[in-house]
């Protein structure tokens, strides 16, 4: 077993484990052998499987790894809990995998790619789908948070998840009951129990986004038409900061087109890298 961060731990066909600053195991699955390496970090209440089906669509044009993140799917989890070890997990798998690599994530997964990239990350480019950075200040859905962890206590996370999705994200009852009708929806509300943490987390970010301009790589952030005021304006905030930033609406879709409309997410991404 390795014992140098980045280094793959283990390997067992197309998923190996990444051994992070920490020690914390992080999985990834590689899902596709064709170009450049793209390495897809899912957001806070999903495996690794969450980018599976942009992942099948960009599959002529991409290496596309899958990663879980701590905590989440096949990888370990190391207490306490801060963004900061979420950052070094990014980084020891871009680093394991074949270089350049495009990292591509999706909420606060956005995060820690642009912390992962302000560490000094070598990257070809990122894909920043909604990072939910506070820059209108504090989450009204932070003061319901122990109401979340209340349902979880109580078994009930179906009832956790859609709380968390109504008071965090913005979703309609609309939206979320296109959500529950997905297989992903049972897989998120096992891990619904990861969610408070890394909120709390982003709450202690700071509320300007001017560290970002530091980031000199192609961005590409993309924005649902339908998604909540804080994310479409800390998405906006960011797009406006990164020098080298494009910005890309989604149209009919808000936060969750990774499980309702891949192919528009695909779509993005393959005519921004061509």
């Amino acid at each position: 077993m390795s014992s140098v961060p980045g280094e793959p731990a283990t390997s067992a066909g197309d998923v190996r484990l990444v051994r992070s600053a920490d020690g914390t195991r992080i999985a990834i699955e590689r899902v596709s052998r064709s170009g450049p390496a793209l390495v897809m970090v899912p957001g806070a209440t999903n495996p690794r499987g969450a980018w599976a089906g942009v992942a099948h669509r960009l599959a002529d044009s991409f290496s596309c790894w899958l990663m879980d993140r701590r905590g989440k799917g096949d990888s370990t989890d190391t207490q306490p809990y801060a963004l900061e070890r979420e950052y070094e997990d990014v980084a020891a798998v871009v680093a394991s995998v074949e270089q350049p690599v495009t990292l591509a994530a999706h909420s606060s997964g956005a995060i820690c790619a642009l912390g992962a990239a302000l560490g000094g990350l070598s990257l070809g480019g990122l894909v920043l789908y909604e990072p939910p950075w506070p820059v209108r200040g504090p989450n009204p859905g932070v003061a319901r948070l122990d109401e979340v962890e209340e349902h979880i206590r109580r078994g009930d996370r179906d009832g956790a998840l859609e709380l968390a999705l109504r008071v965090l994200v913005g979703y309609t009852s609309e939206a979320v009951a296109e959500l529950r009708r997905t297989p992903l929806w049972h897989v998120r509300s096992a891990l619904a129990h990861t969610w408070p943490r890394e909120v709390r987390a982003l709450e202690r970010l700071p509320r300007t986004v001017d560290a970002l301009a530091a980031i000199d790589v192609p961005t590409l952030l993309l924005r649902g038409e339908l998604s909540s005021p804080a994310l479409s304006e800390a998405t906006a905030a960011i797009a406006a900061t990164i020098p080298s930033a494009t910005v890309v609406e989604l149209p009919g879709q808000g936060h969750a087109a990774l499980a309702l409309a891949p192919h528009l997410v695909a779509d993005a991404i393959r005519s921004w890298s061509a």
